[in-house]
């Protein structure tokens, strides 16, 4: 199975992989399904949703993922199949049955095997099967048995062997014969640890299987427009199981810099002696406080990273005490040469981040475990979090909100790439409301209050100290300009007219 010449390269980097989901009369499944689409640790991705119940129209809109809807039935599950893979844009077919549970790891690490192997088709040996009970089951993937759900493969070699036949049952099983046909394979299977194991078999659920027993009540196939919006698994015993392997996992690897896997969460953040600060005979240790209360927080969510990006402070060297300050808590410095510039930082942190998810976050800032969580929760409803922090006062207590601070902000890095980059300017002040209003002219802002973020005390100079312009100054010539330009425009229309 050894590969070679233009597929092998289709392997280099991060390629995209389309997720295909045909779904008929589940429509809560749907939401869930989407929900675990957006955890997915792996950025390159796309969901390919085709619904096919007559009359029932599913709406909304997310990042990454497409609704169809088709006005008429399928004749069979294998043509639905193939109509959702010529829809895909990506080299990479991952199959996303609407029914059961895929773990945030899924992508990243089936395309970590497939690139390992050097293989067209992977297939887990190993997954969890769910019949209502406490604890999961052991599964093996064997010829007869459920496996589907469980693979990853090049849409050329779907091309290739004619793609699923027009079959309603089995159609799986005889599009994998025709693969091992084609692969000279007698069963493909790859082993994986316990650990790593991503697919869990939903055999006990809320609407009656396709191919086997187990469904409490029929398909909802009543007609009308179904808004999905992404949600946990409402079954609170399989809910409960798969959070158990999630911080399982997590805990025993997620916080690793080696493992391969992407974070759930880059944090970024741009900075210049924020680390050892004199003031009122004391010292101020701003950024070791924001780092040391970051590593707590991300202890239990998973793999976060912290990308620093640092214009040569002197204060007290990053190199000599980031590590220590992080514990387990991935982070990497990158060293910027020049005057000070906290969008110009942000531009190289988040260029170097690896999550699909980021989080600019100031350098003086608390942050907890909650806030990490509703971050992720945030950016995985296709939304922007402005979060609305609370200062601390001199002696360290809780004092006013700062209602009016976008400085601190999270998003998709789908959403990066369409809002960047954050202005860099050289003085104090206006970059991140520019760059926070570009970020919600392509998706809704969730603007909150919340408990267990703060902004530590530190002097007034601070916030001006290392711009070489004054405050506020390259955000007042940007607004005139913008003003110069409407003005321009709106002459020119009158002209036209």
């Amino acid at each position: 199975m050894k590969m070679s010449g233009a597929w092998e390269s289709l392997l280099d980097g991060d390629p995209m992989i389309s997720c295909v989901m045909p779904t008929y009369g589940r429509p809560d499944f749907v939401s869930e399904s989407v929900a675990m689409f957006l955890a997915q640790d792996y950025p390159r991705k796309e969901l390919v949703v085709l619904n096919d119940c007559a009359g029932q129209e599913l709406a909304g809109e997310f990042l990454g993922v497409r609704l169809i809807n088709s006005k008429t039935r399928f004749a069979t599950l294998g043509e639905k199949r193939n109509a959702c893979i010529e829809a895909a844009v990506g080299p990479l077919i991952a199959v996303w049955d609407d029914d059961d549970i895929y773990l945030p790891w899924r992508l990243s690490l089936s395309l970590r095997e497939m690139q390992r192997h050097q293989t067209r088709f992977y297939r887990a040996a190993e997954f969890w099967a769910y019949w209502g009970e406490a604890s999961l089951h052991d599964n093996q993937s064997v010829p007869g048995w459920v496996n589907h759900p469980n693979t990853l493969f090049s849409k050329t070699l779907w091309q290739q062997v004619g793609g699923y036949p027009a079959r309603g049952v089995g159609e799986d099983a005889e599009f994998f014969a025709k693969i091992h046909e084609s692969l000279g394979q007698e069963f493909i299977k790859f082993p994986l640890d316990r650990i790593d194991r991503f697919f869990v078999l939903r055999g006990t659920s809320e609407y009656a299987h396709m191919s086997m027993a187990g469904g409490a009540k029929p398909l909802d196939l009543s007609p009308g427009r179904r808004i999905v919006v992404p949600r946990p698994i409402a079954d609170p015993v399989l809910k409960s199981s798969c959070d158990r392997l999630i911080q399982e996992r997590y805990q025993r690897k997620g916080t690793l810099a080696s493992d391969g896997l992407a974070p759930v969460l880059s944090v970024c953040v741009s900075i210049k002696n924020r680390s050892r600060i004199a003031a009122d005979g004391r010292v101020l240790e701003l950024f070791p406080n924001c780092v040391r209360s970051l590593s707590a927080a991300a202890a239990t969510v998973g793999k976060v990273e912290l990308v620093v990006a640092d214009f040569h402070s002197d204060d007290w060297p990053l190199a000599g005490w980031l590590s220590s300050a992080a514990g387990n808590l991935a982070h990497r410095i990158i060293p910027i040469d020049g005057p000070f510039s906290k969008g110009r930082g942000l531009n190289v942190a988040a260029g170097a981040a690896r999550g699909s998810r980021v989080l600019f976050l100031d350098a003086d800032m608390l942050i907890d475990r909650a806030c990490l969580e509703r971050a992720i929760e945030v950016v995985d409803q296709g939304r922007v979090w402005l979060p609305i922090f609370r200062y601390l006062g001199h002696d360290g207590e809780s004092a006013e909100w700062e209602d009016f601070s976008v400085g601190n902000v999270a998003f998709s890095r789908c959403l990066w790439n369409l809002a960047k980059p954050v202005p860099e300017f050289q003085s104090w002040g206006g970059e991140d409301n520019i760059f926070a209003d570009k970020l919600q002219e392509h998706q809704p802002p969730t603007r909150e209050r919340i408990d267990g973020l703060f902004h530590q005390w530190h002097p007034e100079s601070c916030r001006h100290a290392f711009y070489s312009r004054p405050a506020r100054s390259d955000y007042f010539e940007y607004v005139a300009r913008q003003e110069s330009i409407r003005d321009g425009e709106n002459s020119a229309n009158l002209r036209i007219k």
